[in-house]
């Protein structure tokens, strides 16, 4: 059971299914569950139960089988769920994704857990003495127990009716212990296994010879469920016939009987979708990037004339390329939600282990982004957290003095801004001084006094994205080191997107994040300068214009141009990449207008060369560490150039 490929299967269906059920669980917070709702959270962990047990995982197992114990009792109207029963099924679900996170990285758990523990406890008083385990029967690999194949107690089954299914496994198989794992696990999602021929503790063993008998309760048609069988990889053949209850399973020979033809009919009905590796997804998008570039170039190379024969065939292979683009592009995007259990997990965590009562609320969680943006903004997310609750929440007592909630609050928004995703958390803490901030860098060598007093307020938040920087007097466990948020600027950065911190002393902290939807694919304008082409993306540019350099002001060392009511401070970009900022201007010259928190820049360039699809490369150390330049591009011509950030740019023109 130790196969790559099926530890990546399990993974992947054990963290829907611990995700699912922490849904329903922060539901059963704030309203009671309906009946479906409890059943699906029994469903949830009595297939993390089955498939844990199948693929060696003991500890995660034996608590996910505890669990199971409390929500039989919850399903039968034995038990009522409380807020403290809620809590602990909670806790227990961050343990059991700790326990998957551990195998995945190979590291064994202890077999004590004190969250299943409690659970047992819990659940003893139904089972007359006894714990909620002991009760229900030991658990059996397969999500069994000694009582019941289906690891549940014997309620009355109700009228649903009785299938006996006979399914045999494609000879030569591999891992047909797993694949009996799989079609037992899609069965339960149907109704309630009665019996099952052989035992589960054989499925994971040499003995077992492919062939399986299942009594299923259900009150799905035999034939939809024979086609739902017969549907999975390396099932050879699936026969689903009605049984009465009170007769005896016929032999198990009857394995080997032919599905009728009613039943492979609608085969393809049970495969709506697939999983595929995110890195073939990745080469995938990485060959869409090469084909747009070949097509670009394919088109100056013919240069068609417009309306012949070869110029219609070239507009319909773009259009046919544009379409591929957007569909993987579409593939590669997922909702914000699927990432909010682990924030959760990480509020939840670090208030208790700082005494903290601590609500996060999201919204705007059907906001897509791409996968690898949505990966590898979940590190920023979680520093940007850990600050709030230890720097930024008051504890209860000094809450209260200042006239707050004892609970603190962090919110998560996220929003839409033209081709941009806006990503704001905010809390409702002490807030952070900049008159603390600039004292801090100027007693640390960070900054001379002289510029510490010209920083405005919103510049000095920023300085707490420089590495080493703290204000803490103390150090823990979960901050006070001086790393965190220069982590989140160098992320944010290299994602081609911007961060802003804005707070009010005694009110609360908010940074935002301004976040491209996807780094692989996009439009920029090209543009020289230092005799170099250089890439800007669209989405970071409002506009561009024609600038006379007579038309400049100075004022405190920058230039200035007034343009309609703003007035817009002018940098050449030849000056800032050589460090010449002053520099003078042509007569006039073309510039890209784009913002910086509140206020309005233009980047003065030799030329704009126009706008163009650029496929977006990481760049690699030392590169990488350089915040004025997102990634680079080839362009049609086959030249290399560099893709400039504006907002960073502008930070690193600055003098410190």
């Amino acid at each position: 059971m130790e196969s790559p490929d099926f530890l990546e299967l399990f993974v992947s269906e054990a963290r829907e299914h611990i995700d699912g059920q922490g849904a329903l669980l922060r539901r059963a917070r704030s309203a009671l569950l309906e009946t479906g709702e409890i059943h699906d959270l029994f469903r949830h962990a009595h297939s993390i139960k089955g498939m844990a047990a199948a693929m060696g995982f003991a500890p995660m197992a034996s608590l996910a089988h505890a669990m199971e114990d409390l929500l039989h009792l919850w399903r039968d109207g034995a038990l009522a769920p409380t807020p403290e029963s809620v809590d602990l099924l909670m806790r227990a679900n961050d343990r059991l994704s700790a326990q998957l996170d551990a195998a995945v990285a190979g590291v064994d758990m202890p077999s004590g857990d004190p969250f299943r523990d409690a659970l047992r406890a819990l659940a003893s008083p139904a089972g007359e003495g006894t714990t909620g385990s002991a009760a229900r029967g030991a658990s059996v690999p397969g999500g069994a127990s000694a009582d019941s194949p289906s690891g549940e107690a014997a309620p009355p089954l109700g009228p649903r009716p009785h299938l006996a299914i006979d399914v045999v496994i494609r000879h030569g198989a591999p891992l047909r212990g797993a694949r009996a794992m799989v079609i037992l696990k899609r069965l339960e999602e149907h109704g309630r296994i009665l019996d099952l021929t052989p035992p589960p503790a054989v499925l994971t063993t040499p003995a077992f010879t492919g062939r399986l008998r299942i009594v299923l309760a259900t009150n799905v048609a035999a034939k939809r469920l024979g086609a739902l069988i017969e549907g999975l990889p390396d099932v050879e053949s699936c026969h689903a016939s009605p049984r009465l209850p009170e007769t005896d399973p016929p032999p198990a020979a009857a394995a080997t009987a032919e599905p009728s033809g009613d039943a492979a009919a609608p085969k393809t009905e049970a495969i709506s979708t697939i999983r595929v590796a995110t890195e073939r997804m990745d080469h995938l998008l990485d060959g869409i990037g090469e084909l747009i570039l070949e097509r670009e170039r394919l088109l100056r190379a013919v240069a068609p004339a417009p309306g012949s024969d070869s110029g219609e065939i070239l507009e319909s292979l773009g259009r046919t390329v544009d379409a591929l683009r957007d569909e993987v592009m579409a593939m590669r995007l997922l909702p914000f939600a699927s990432i909010v259990p682990r924030l959760e997990r990480i509020v939840r965590d670090v208030a208790g282990r700082l005494g903290r009562s601590v609500e996060l609320q999201v919204r705007g969680t059907d906001v897509s982004l791409d996968r690898s943006t949505l990966e590898d903004m979940i590190d920023p997310l979680q520093h940007i957290l850990r600050n709030s609750i230890d720097h930024g929440i008051e504890d209860a007592g000094a809450r209260r003095a200042a006239g707050k909630p004892a609970e603190g609050r962090i919110e998560i928004v996220l929003s839409r801004r033209d081709d941009r995703v806006s990503l704001v958390v905010s809390d409702d803490g002490r807030g952070i001084d900049p008159q603390t901030l600039r004292r801090v860098a100027v007693e640390r060598r960070l900054l001379s006094r002289e510029v510490a007093v010209r920083l405005s307020d919103e510049e000095a938040l920023m300085l707490v994205t420089l590495p080493g920087f703290s204000t803490a007097t103390r150090t823990t466990e979960i901050s006070g080191r001086g790393v965190g948020m220069d982590v989140v600027r160098m992320r944010v950065q290299k994602l081609g997107g911007n961060l802003i911190i804005r707070s009010h002393v005694g009110v609360g902290t908010l940074i935002e994040l301004d976040l491209p939807p996807t780094v692989t694919v996009t439009r920029a304008f090209l543009c020289r300068a230092l005799d170099h082409v250089f890439a800007v993306p669209v989405s970071a540019v409002h506009g561009t214009l024609e600038i006379r350099g007579s038309s400049l002001q100075t004022s405190q060392g920058e230039r200035m141009l007034q343009h309609g009511e703003d007035l817009v401070t002018v940098l050449p970009l030849g000056g800032v990449l050589s460090g010449d900022t002053a520099a003078p201007f042509p007569d006039a010259f073309p510039a890209l207008m784009y913002h910086v928190g509140q206020r309005s820049y233009a980047l003065g360039v030799d030329e704009i060369l126009g706008e163009e699809q650029i496929v977006v490369k990481p760049l690699r150390h030392p590169l990488e560490l350089l915040p004025q330049y997102a990634g680079a591009a080839v362009l049609n011509d086959g030249q290399i150039a560099l893709i400039l950030d504006p907002a960073n740019l502008t930070r690193t023109s600055r003098p410190a």
